[in-house]
């Protein structure tokens, strides 16, 4: 298997130790791929595919019927590594930048500079907590990706709100500042 989609997929497809062409064949199904692609891909014949079928109930099921739940699996498994992957690069980032930056401040470019300011609004407790709130939650069975980014959307909106309009005075009972 070339890809490293398909490679994670396969990881997720029971092993069919007569014939290994089975996991490959299921693995690039589980990735969207049709049954004629999947074949192709395999080096099989669709008439392999159906005796396949016709002989190992387990296939059978998997492949009729067994591939959508091991598609949302592969879906989360891949963003996670991705995600992951591309946050790792991003902090790799802003530790040269910052250790640039302690080092000899005087040497950085205008873009580090730039990049040294936007980037200190990213490191406060409030984002760290946020970053853990989501670690922690990807893990539950009821984390809800679209929740998550409404709720940032709407921090970061509120967070614009408030620091760029002057907040209203607020008065006690007795009328005082």
């Amino acid at each position: 298997m070339a890809g490293e989609t398909e490679e994670i997929a396969q990881t997720m497809i029971p092993y069919f130790p007569e014939d290994s062409r089975k996991s490959k064949y299921l693995a690039y199904r589980v990735c969207g791929f049709n049954v004629s692609e999947s074949t192709q891909l395999v080096g099989v014949s669709q008439a392999c595919v159906r005796k396949w079928r016709s002989l190992d109930k387990e296939f059978a099921e998997l492949d009729l019927s067994g591939l959508g739940e091991l598609k949302k699996q592969l879906s989360a498994e891949f963003l996670n590594l991705e995600f992951t992957r591309n946050f790792h690069l991003v902090l790799q980032k802003d530790l040269n930048v910052l250790l640039k930056s302690v080092k000899n401040g005087e040497s950085l470019t205008d873009k580090e500079n730039q990049y040294l300011l936007k980037l200190r609004q990213f490191y406060t407790p409030q984002q760290y907590a946020m970053i853990q709130q989501l670690i922690g939650e990807a893990k539950s069975d009821d984390f809800n990706f679209t929740d998550l980014v409404f709720s940032i959307k709407k921090e970061r909106a509120e967070l614009t709100v408030r620091g760029t309009h002057a907040l209203p005075k607020v008065q006690d009972s007795n009328g005082e500042d």
